[in-house]
């Protein structure tokens, strides 16, 4: 929460996880089943996706990984979810940082691999958001930042098709 919101410090990391532990998690994905009940809505953004909480096995697979590859002590994890963000009209950019949460990152398990289904990240000005950069959808692959950079799915342009990720907020000590 100490740096401001136009610095990125975003990481990429393609083939993340072993092909045991991707295949745990995309099995538990393929076998979740997102209805009516699962619908997450921000608000303020307008992020609208469908949500499904992961069981402590995926958590503790990200808990191991994530802090091993990135060597941070992570405090708690305050949130891990399989989701499922679907076509949208606008861009519903928001950031997820509070006391709880300051680092947080996307898991991407299952959809079309193109730079348009993946992740924009912005930089605030006024009251606009302008899109600085993009990363693409990739199985096995993960993206982190600090909670603080605003974001969004690229789920309003014209290409985008569903996509399954794994969300995860983290308390981490800097």
């Amino acid at each position: 929460m100490d740096k401001i919101e136009t610095e990125f410090d975003i990481k990429i990391k393609d083939n993340f996880l072993n092909q045991k532990d991707f295949n745990i998690i995309k099995s538990i994905a393929k076998n979740t089943v997102f209805g009516s009940d699962d619908i997450a809505y921000t608000k303020k953004s307008g992020h609208v996706f469908f949500t499904s909480d992961a069981p402590k096995e995926v958590v503790d697979i990200l808990y191991k990984n994530v802090s091993n590859f990135f060597k941070i002590k992570i405090l708690n994890i305050n949130l891990c979810k399989y989701t499922m963000v679907a076509k949208s009209d606008v861009a519903q950019v928001h950031n997820d940082v509070s006391e709880q949460t300051n680092f947080q990152s996307i898991f991407y398990i299952e959809g079309n691999q193109d730079m348009h289904c993946g992740t924009g990240f912005y930089i605030k000005n006024k009251d606009k958001y302008d899109l600085n950069s993009h990363i693409g959808f990739r199985p096995n692959r993960i993206v982190t930042w600090d909670a603080n950079v605003y974001h969004a799915p690229l789920s309003f342009v014209d290409s985008f098709t569903k996509r399954i990720s794994l969300i995860t907020q983290y308390k981490i000590e800097y």
